[in-house]
């Protein structure tokens, strides 16, 4: 089969949420199927690498998107109906990439992942299309004015309503719509009833993300955040835990420190380290290093979409991991379970000083949580349900309507 692949950044190095998942995807089908990939890079180091996925990819087409012309393009939008993303992801020569492959090409399957890129293929009408949504963006949208205050505000929602028009549209025309959870999956039928949505949950590398000791010191106490720290959610928890947090749990164990471990770390961000026990890394090549130094894993988001991913790698390495109610919404009951859940400052406090002097509570609960997280989130299960949709689209999606039914 010949499958055309079609995603908005290179999902080369797998080092974040949304490459992890498509170089996953693109790998199991590259394994029984010739793949033709097709994405935008944004970042000159994403362009250098997308050579690497030549090796799972029959060919790959890597066009270059500047962010800042990318915005500038976009910005007068805001007087139309259409959502701002669409533009910003646009790009003449990846449509006409695209359209010159699809003619000269006989594809049996389009996969589109991320829904921006939905509007390259949404006039094709001979092949089927399956997309990925992975999160419903226009919730992101909504998110963000809900914590935004004046014209932030007020671009965020209109961004909200006119992306979520724009997801109805896709959602009723394609055949199949992937998410990551069921929460996804619940707004998308709330506003598209008539979309056929498949729940496929992301996986953790679980030999990859795996502990290093038995129990960790906790000589100096440690507490862990992992992400893109360019990312709005991401800087606004790490803000929240270093100045509500935080200090309350310095009042109990002297010392304490709060790595925050990732890339794009903002000006807001790098600012905290002007606060005792606050380090900001950067990028780092291996984020294991940093787990490895940690007692407790924290996701104190106040906004958060699908699956949290630096919660299932913290899990996995056998990390306690204590998060507010919103980072655990799209996991399964079972994973929920084994995550420490507080939303008010105080309580989290509390819950993680507990775990900083109780080593063995926290070795206990740190391999629970991996334990759970090795049966409930494993790729192979994962990408057998996206292999299926694609080799076998009747069955699947018959299967899944009968599913619905019950939901």
């Amino acid at each position: 089969m010949r499958i055309l692949y079609l995603c908005h950044r290179v999902p080369y190095p797998p080092n974040k949420g949304e490459k992890i998942r498509a170089f996953h995807q693109i790998r199991a089908m590259a394994a029984r199927h010739e793949v033709d990939l097709f994405t935008l890079a944004d970042d000159p180091a994403d362009l250098a690498h997308a050579g690497a996925m030549s090796e799972y990819c029959r060919e790959v087409t890597a066009i270059p998107l500047n962010p800042k012309l990318a915005r500038a393009k976009a910005l007068p939008f805001l007087l139309t109906r259409k959502p701002i993303t669409l533009p910003y992801f646009y790009s003449r020569r990846l449509d006409r990439a695209i359209r010159n492959a699809v003619a000269r090409r006989c594809y049996d399957r389009i996969f589109v992942y991320c829904s921006a890129m939905a509007q390259y293929v949404e006039s094709i009408e001979n092949i089927p299309v399956i997309m990925d949504m992975v999160d419903v963006d226009s919730d992101k949208w909504l998110q963000y004015a809900d914590v935004s205050r004046g014209v932030k505000a007020a671009v965020y929602r209109r961004e909200g309503r006119s992306y979520r028009a724009y997801e109805s549209r896709i959602s009723a025309k394609f055949p199949s719509v992937l998410v990551t959870t069921e929460r996804e999956a619940e707004l998308i039928q709330n506003f598209c009833p008539e979309a056929n949505v498949h729940v496929i949950t992301n996986g953790v590398d679980t030999d990859y993300f795996n502990p290093q000791s038995k129990i960790r010191d906790s000589i100096t106490p440690t507490i862990v955040f992992t992400g893109d720290m360019g990312y709005f959610p991401n800087e606004a928890a790490v803000i929240y835990f270093a100045r509500h947090v935080l200090p309350a749990i310095q009042g109990v164990c002297a010392g304490a420190r709060f790595l925050i471990v990732g890339r794009n770390p903002t000006r807001n961000v790098r600012e905290l380290q002007n606060i005792a026990g606050v380090e900001v890394t950067g990028f780092v090549p291996d984020v294991r290093t940093y787990l490895a130094q940690a007692q407790v894993s924290v996701a104190p988001f106040s906004m958060a979409m699908g699956i949290q991913n630096k919660i299932l790698e913290a899990m996995a390495f056998g990390l306690p991991v204590v998060a507010t109610s919103r980072a655990v919404q799209g996991l399964s009951s079972k994973v929920r379970i084994a995550i420490e859940v507080a939303d008010a400052a105080d309580n989290m406090a509390a819950i993680v000083v507990r775990l900083l002097r109780d080593p063995q509570e926290a070795h206990r609960k740190g391999l629970a949580g991996r334990r759970v997280v090795s049966t409930e989130y494993t790729w192979n299960r994962s990408l057998d349900q996206v292999m299926n949709l694609l080799e076998y689209p009747e069955q699947t999606n018959a299967a899944i309507t009968a599913a619905g039914a019950h939901r």
